[in-house]
């Protein structure tokens, strides 16, 4: 019987699949000349000396003793004998997973056909509770070049609690897997370490990727950006170049946009070089210069002022989700609440934990806490009311405060208009001043991989194959040189230990590998200030447009990478 037309067609337009998608399946990941033969051979790299912390050195004894390797180029091999390899994505999603599990699988096949390789679902969770999957070549076809991390999920689960590691252990060891591949940020690349130093017994290395879309897991001179980043700036960068048009046609609204990016100002950073805007406020510079929530208030409406004066009553100000936590008088705040929070819902019932409150109420206990001083109050009171509550908001699991629940642009937006009120009231401001508010974070996460981040994490995935194949563990994968094309990449493996500082978590300090902030001194930093006035003053607008995969446009890396490359 002949197919309806008229039904196929609909089919076709409210399918799935997209045109756009099934082209960028066909798309195959460039990979660099050192692990296009397979898996390399592993070297000491010498003539980098890294420290490693005495309380890493005593919790992790084994792994402390890794040194920095580089991955060689190798003619075809095969192993004895067939490896079955686990892999699991942790924390956040980021553009470009996907590529490190195809990375990892052809690397495998290409290696042994009958190597396997175990991805375990919803993240660290799926180890601990032994839910797993085999990953099939038709699986990494559908999913290669797309974003997200559905193909497995993901989750925040942590490895911390001598009962969690007995039952990853039993189940790497119920699998017989050779090696493991964590997926993640700085918590999970944590966990890799710990992971590594406890799977010995059952014969189970494991091995790093370094993911995530604020940037700030980075390895000054070896690891110069985790895989997604590229992608979600340019993601972001793509709605602010919108907005920088609206701006431009419209000649009426100031449109402050939050950025996600909580504990350093990458995206913010590189979203700036990306579209130019008027105002961009990098959290690590007001830190140094100790300014004070209402100083940058006056920094914005400065801005506006003078661009008033010339009869520009519009523009674009990038803030950074994290803001709050570099300014000092707030974040003081922030770690005091914090503490008053958890120590009053350690005796309290579930029915009487502090925000089951009322507001007030939760104001005054925390005015009647021994460690709040009457500055503290004063400050607190001087906030307006979407800044206070803020403050007061749910820690999450690990007692962290959630900077991207505080809508942070509304609030630096109703400051600012209070100022200006104030300005106008003496003469000095004669501007319009309508505004409109926007966040960007969950969009960059989910978006499609960038060529850069297809490349990337597809050479991550080869990368973390050498390592195992090499016997190594307890490394983080990593890639030199990112800043030129694939062809002159170079891979290589980062004991994870040396990463490591002590970090305050829950009220005690505990093992983490140390987020790397945006540096002040760098080239980067010292000509976004040069530009900056300039940008301010005028309308030099950028306009990166949508994400681009094929042609010139396509074949591009983060600038600040490109700028950090040039030196001083």
């Amino acid at each position: 019987m002949a197919s309806d037309p008229r039904q196929t067609k609909i089919e076709a337009l409210l399918g799935n699949e997209t045109t756009f998608r099934a082209q960028r399946r066909s798309y195959q990941p460039h990979l660099c000349p050192r692990l296009a033969a397979g898996a390399g051979l592993t070297r000491p790299l010498e003539g980098v000396d890294l420290e490693v912390l005495r309380v890493a050195r005593e919790q992790l004894p084994f792994v402390s003793k890794n040194k920095l390797l580089e991955i060689l180029p190798n003619g075809p091999s095969r192993p004895v004998k067939p490896l079955r390899l686990g892999v699991v994505l942790s924390g956040g999603p980021a553009p470009g997973g996907h590529n490190v599990i195809a990375g990892l699988f052809h690397a495998a096949k290409q290696a042994h056909p009958d190597n396997q390789v175990i991805g375990f679902l919803a993240g660290p969770k799926g180890i601990i509770t032994d839910k797993h999957v085999e990953i099939t070549g038709d699986m990494v076809a559908h999913y290669l070049n797309s974003g997200g991390f559905h193909m497995l999920g993901t989750g925040r689960d942590k490895i911390d609690t001598p009962d969690k590691m007995k039952k990853c252990r039993e189940t790497c060891g119920a699998l017989q897997l050779s090696g493991l591949v964590v997926v993640g940020g700085d918590d999970s690349n944590t966990n890799a370490a710990f992971l590594a130093e406890n799977l010995r017994g059952c014969g189970t290395q494991v091995i790093g990727i370094p993911k995530t879309i604020d940037g700030d897991l980075q390895v000054p001179g070896l690891l110069q950006i985790p895989f997604g980043f590229h992608s979600a700036c340019m993601a972001f960068a793509t709605e602010v170049g919108n907005l920088n048009s609206d701006c431009k046609s419209d000649l009426k609204y100031w449109h402050f946009t939050r950025l996600m990016g909580r504990s350093a100002s990458h995206i913010a950073l590189e979203v700036a070089f990306q579209t130019h805007p008027n105002v961009i406020l990098i959290g690590e510079e007001i830190e140094e210069k100790e300014l004070t929530i209402h100083s940058v208030v006056r920094l914005i409406a400065d801005v506006i002022v003078a661009r008033a004066q010339a009869g520009k009553n519009y523009g674009t100000i990038l803030i950074p989700e994290g803001i709050l936590e570099f300014i000092h008088e707030v974040n003081v705040l922030i770690i005091k609440i914090s503490y008053i929070i958890a120590a009053y819902n350690r005796t309290a019932s579930e029915e009487e934990s502090f925000h089951k409150l009322p507001f007030e109420d939760q104001v005054q206990l925390i005015d009647n806490s021994d460690i709040w001083r009457d500055y503290d109050s004063r400050v607190f009171l001087g906030f307006p009311s979407l800044l206070q509550k803020g403050l007061l908001l749910p820690r999450d699991s690990h007692g962290n405060f959630p900077f991207s629940l505080v809508n942070t642009e509304r609030i630096l937006l109703e400051m600012v208009a209070t100022y200006l009120r104030k300005q106008r009231a003496k003469g000095l401001y004669k501007g319009t001043f309508k505004t409109q508010n926007h966040y960007y974070g969950y969009d960059g996460r989910g978006t499609f991989p960038t060529k850069f981040d297809c490349d990337y994490g597809y050479n991550l995935g080869y990368t973390a194959y050498s390592l195992l194949a090499n016997g190594a563990t307890g490394y983080m994968a990593a890639l030199q040189d990112l800043h030129l094309p694939v062809a002159d990449w170079r891979p290589l493996g980062i004991p994870l230990p040396p990463l490591m500082h002590l970090e305050e978590r829950r009220g005690r300090l505990e093992l983490v590998i140390a987020k790397q902030k945006v540096d002040l001194d760098a080239p980067a930093f010292k000509l976004l200030e040069q530009e900056r006035q300039k940008w301010a003053e005028g309308d030099h607008y950028r306009f990166p447009g949508p994400i681009q995969f094929d042609g010139p446009a396509a074949a591009t890396a983060p600038i600040t990478l490109q700028l950090n490359s040039l030196g001083q």
